[in-house]
């Protein structure tokens, strides 16, 4: 740091005081800015939400003032003091502390050790007391020797922000805290930060979930392009606005409408299917896809959704039980994009033909039609809106918002007779979600079965003609359209109805 003595953190009597601060954050990739003249502020009993699309600087910027990136312009101020943060040890001795999306613990020690690990203390009496007075001040019920491998994704969070308290953090950042949650487990998360909030911390949240932000935050900054676009209280501003601030005027134009489908024969049949082991095996799942019907995949992350989605894509291949798919052809959006969707090395041009190598246009029997894929590439850049000028580019150097829509430009175009899509909107704004929404739509209106796993509950009841729930490897429930809400799915997500109906 630029100092040997770190700034004090006003503390709760000092409630609006700058915690931490931005000015004219700038940072370049590759010559390109992904943050431009940032101005930022966290104050003191405070709940600031920093929105913006995928790609528009948010996790950027918390990368910037945690210590992971040096900015190339601009500075960080600490309780009004500059700072320069070598690395992000030299933030945490600050007070400022990032809980990131990919929770980094110690999976076969148990609560108490994670906590402990890196600080001078050690388990023990006194630090088992200060853990448990630390969660029962946030409303958390954490048990000090449970093993971590044994939690659930709300829990290992809980854990983090534990991490972060038991070293005096005053500066609390989550990197999309939400996005693996059941309802019910942002609202005890939100209930905690709140707490944390009265207590005279200032809390940094980010998101591109709009409701979150109007019901959780105090104040909301957005990014576009890297730049801030507003800073602004959260009390009074409306959904559509925040959006229109995210993606510009587009967001005005109304959303898809689902009407119900009408399910035919079966295309994907799972009866019996098992898979795997551990927490995200696949334990006798029985599960019927019908051709012009949308079946969505709900449940907390972690609990064979994914795994579900790649057996009925047929990338793994069930240990007992049997899957049948009745149809020629089947369309597959992965949950990872780069690993299994995509080949980085390859350009974008050559992701999207993918498909079509095989055939006319793009080859004859000797060799490839590079005219025919460039033309074909450059048709569905501008029907997806892939943020590319030459079709060319290797794909690596897109944002995840970008690959995700070369993956479902390749996937959408080939008139499928099962879809099987996972997160597909994960990353994209909101025009580019409604574009990818109607895609889907369309798909099961020209008689495709869709599958369609998201951790997007609102896109699940918008679209689903069903949906069923999966809760450690197993289908707890089937439901169909307009038989929950949100809450409801979230009872099935975390066991809480099966707990009610076996009591």
């Amino acid at each position: 740091m630029s100092t040997d003595t770190t700034p004090r953190i006003p503390d709760s009597d000092e409630r609006g005081a700058v915690a931490l601060a931005a000015r004219g954050i700038t940072k370049y990739f590759d010559g390109k800015p992904a943050n431009e003249d940032v101005d930022f502020a966290a104050r003191c009993g405070e709940i600031h939400a920093l929105l913006g699309e995928n790609g528009a600087g948010k996790t950027t910027l918390i990368s910037v003032l945690c210590g992971q990136y040096k900015p190339d312009a601009g500075q960080i101020e600490v309780a009004g003091a500059v700072l320069r943060f070598a690395a992000p040890r030299d933030a945490l001795r600050a007070g400022i502390g990032v809980v990131h999306q990919d929770l980094r613990q110690v999976e076969r020690f148990t609560v108490l050790e994670n906590v402990v690990l890196g600080t001078r203390d050690r388990v023990g009496a006194e630090s088992e007391r200060r853990l448990r007075d630390l969660a029962a001040d946030v409303g958390f019920e954490l048990e000090p020797g449970a093993i971590v491998a044994g939690l659930s994704v709300g829990e290992r969070q809980q854990l983090e922000i534990l991490k972060l308290l038991y070293r005096g953090t005053s500066v609390l950042i989550l990197d999309e805290p939400t996005a693996v949650l059941a309802p019910q487990q942002s609202e005890q998360l939100f209930r905690a930060l709140r707490v944390l909030a009265d207590e005279g911390k200032a809390i940094v949240f980010i998101s591109h979930k709009l409701r979150e932000v109007t019901h959780a935050a105090d104040v909301v900054t957005v990014l576009r392009n890297g730049r801030v676009v507003a800073t602004r209280p959260v009390a009074g501003v409306s959904t559509d606005e925040l959006a229109e601030l995210m993606v510009g005027e587009t967001a005005r134009e109304p959303d898809v409408t689902a009407e119900p489908g009408t399910p035919a024969e079966p295309v994907l049949e799972l009866d019996g299917v098992v898979c795997g082991a551990g927490r995200r095996a696949l334990h006798g799942v029985d599960l019927t896809v019908r051709r012009g019907e949308i079946v969505g995949v709900a449940g907390v992350s972690g609990n064979g959704q994914v795994e579900l989605a790649e057996l009925a894509a047929g990338m793994l291949a069930p240990e007992d039980g049997t899957r049948a798919v009745h149809g020629d052809v089947l369309a597959f959006i992965p949950e990872d994009r780069l690993a299994t969707g995509l080949v980085a090395s390859m350009s974008i041009g050559e992701n999207l033909a993918f498909r079509r190598f095989h055939r006319s246009p793009m080859s004859s029997r000797l060799w490839l039609r590079r005219a025919h894929m460039r033309d074909h590439a450059r048709k569905l850049i501008d029907a997806f809106h892939i943020p590319a000028r030459d079709h060319a580019l290797p794909v690596a150097k897109l944002s995840g918002g970008g690959l995700q829509r070369v993956i479902v430009a390749r996937e959408m175009t080939e008139s499928p007779d099962l879809l099987i899509a996972a997160q597909p909107t994960r990353g994209l704004d909101v025009v580019s979600a409604r574009s990818v929404r109607g895609h889907i739509l369309g798909a099961r209106d020209d008689g495709a079965g869709v599958l369609l796993v998201s951790e997007d509950l609102d896109e699940l009841l918008e679209l689903c003609d069903r949906i069923v729930v999966m809760l450690q490897g197993r289908v707890v429930a089937d439901l169909p359209r307009g038989a929950c809400d949100r809450r409801e799915l979230g009872r099935h997500m975390t066991g809480a109805k099966a707990r009610e109906d076996g009591a």
